[in-house]
């Protein structure tokens, strides 16, 4: 599985509200005991990173990846929880993760399982069959 953690945007947060004392944004991605972090963003709350992890996946199923994003050391938001199994094998899917004051975008693309992407080719003789 890779992730790419690509940016965040939480200007509407109220620092003072959540005690933030720190505005360096970073992002820390689970799967199991696998775990990995963005670099952190100093000063910003509009973090830019693309960053991609490569995750192992034994049970698609099962295991589900879970997102948290920080400011500085402060939790900001709850920690998001995201099923493997709907994904197609090879293309990227959005997801985002609410938090307050914004959001974090992320992509997941399942590169060894997931749902064989259909075909869409027709063959020559079918491509006026609308009609």
């Amino acid at each position: 599985l890779d992730v790419t953690v690509t940016a965040a945007n939480v200007k509407k947060i109220d620092p003072d509200a959540y005690g933030i004392t720190r505005r360096d944004g970073w992002v820390k991605v689970n799967l199991g005991s696998q775990e990995f972090k963005t670099r952190e963003e100093p000063g910003k709350l509009d973090p830019i990173w693309e960053e991609t992890f490569t995750f192992e996946v034994t049970n698609p199923i099962e295991e589900k990846l879970e997102v948290t994003f920080y400011l500085g050391d402060k939790q900001i938001g709850g920690v998001g929880s995201y099923v493997l199994d709907g994904l197609k094998k090879g293309v990227f899917t959005y997801k985002g993760l609410a938090v307050p004051g914004g959001k974090v975008d992320l992509q997941l693309k399942a590169v060894d399982f997931g749902k064989e992407e259909e075909s869409t080719e027709e063959s020559g003789e079918d491509w006026m069959s609308f009609l």
